[in-house]
């Protein structure tokens, strides 16, 4: 009996020692597989030490613009369309503002990311006058992508064309030249102003400016050239629903226009929709671009100039407004930094761009340095 007792007493002592032995080993990892090590993806934190999602985050631009029906409203929209796709990490916000200087007032003040502008524009925000004067803008655009000239000049009803054979004809009259703000209304007004014309501005809606016309409530609009090829989308309405003609500055008035520091151009009348009288129309040219600061960073505005340089063909296929890039996109770029270069700095984006192009001149200042 004790034999037997002492006997089971060293079984059990046994068992205990192998049951402890086994737990011990489960505990320590025994008896399966070691798991892999958790691979951090990059939505984890604390492991992986980021927080970008699967996907990028895009950069959202909200690029102001002109008003819808406007050059700069279907230039933009084409433009953005193209970047978009092109270039996954950013998103461009068409915001059409009541005009292009509204777009760069908005840009300073910070409430949109980059403007519509022109050569007129900038004079005037950098020298805090016409426009401009009295305006506190807190950051100011520089030169970033030049797009195309506007060509301004002066339409009549055909059935009045007789009676006006130059700009000086229009003494006395009561005009619409262009909307109030708008920089083709201000190069139309300084060059009238400068010949010395006496004459009334009508402020008008656009769709009302056919109607104005046949009604005789103005003997004569604004009009312009877009590019070289196009007129913007009013003025084909416009001339959808009454005949126009152009009438030219006469050679006396462009000696004292060019005289004036006022640059003229001459293109095909071939740019208008409908016949307008004349083969050559002949207006006041300033340049216009999409314009932005420092708050986009070099690389990015790079990758749009670039973009944009790599897809002008479509981009010329879609809106006619894009042809003088397509002609010379860099020469472009050069002859329109010129115009500013006494006073408005160029972004460091562009001046990368033209650099490896050979084109910069180290005359020309770069933004921020």
């Amino acid at each position: 009996m004790a034999e037997n007792r002492n006997l089971l007493i060293a079984v059990g002592a046994v068992v205990v020692v192998l049951i402890i032995l086994v737990a011990g080993y489960m505990l320590l990892g025994g008896g399966e597989e070691e798991a892999p090590a958790a691979t951090p993806t990059e939505t984890q934190t604390g492991v992986g030490e980021t927080t970008t999602s699967p996907e990028a985050e895009k950069l959202v631009i909200r690029w102001g613009t002109s008003r819808v029906g406007s050059s700069g409203y279907k230039a933009l929209t084409t433009l953005a369309q193209v970047l978009n796709r092109e270039i996954p990490e950013i998103e461009i916000v068409v915001e059409p503002q009541s005009g292009a200087i509204a777009s760069m007032k908005g840009f300073a003040n910070g409430d949109l990311d980059g403007a519509y502008g022109a050569d007129i524009a900038f004079r005037e925000m950098y020298t805090s006058t016409g426009r401009f004067e009295g305006f506190t803008a807190n950051r100011l655009p520089v030169q970033t992508l030049w797009v195309f000239t506007i060509d301004i000049g002066l339409a009549v009803p055909k059935d009045r064309a007789d009676e006006f054979k130059c700009w000086s004809d229009f003494d006395g009259k009561t005009i619409f030249t262009l909307p109030l703000g708008w920089d083709t209304g201000t190069a139309l007004r300084n060059a009238l102003d400068a010949l010395g014309i006496n004459y009334n501005h009508k402020e008008l809606d656009l769709e009302a400016v056919a109607t104005s016309l046949s009604r005789g409530d103005i003997v004569a609009t604004g009009v312009y050239v877009t590019g070289e090829r196009s007129v913007a989308p009013w003025i084909q309405n416009m001339l959808a629903q009454i005949d126009l003609v152009v009438v030219n500055p006469c050679p006396e008035e462009i000696d004292k226009l060019e005289q004036a520091g006022i640059p003229v151009a001459r293109v095909s009348a071939n740019a208008f929709p409908e016949p307008v009288g004349v083969d050559e129309f002949i207006g006041v040219r300033i340049f216009y671009g999409f314009h932005t600061g420092l708050n986009l960073s070099e690389d990015i505005v790079y990758k749009i100039i670039k973009t944009t340089y790599e897809n002008i063909d479509e981009l010329a296929s879609l809106d006619p407004a894009f042809s003088q890039l397509k002609k010379d996109f860099v020469g472009f770029q050069v002859q329109a930094i010129e115009s500013l270069a006494d006073l408005v700095p160029v972004h460091p984006g562009l001046a990368k761009f033209l650099k490896e192009m050979g084109a910069w001149k180290e005359e020309w200042k770069i933004a921020g340095s």
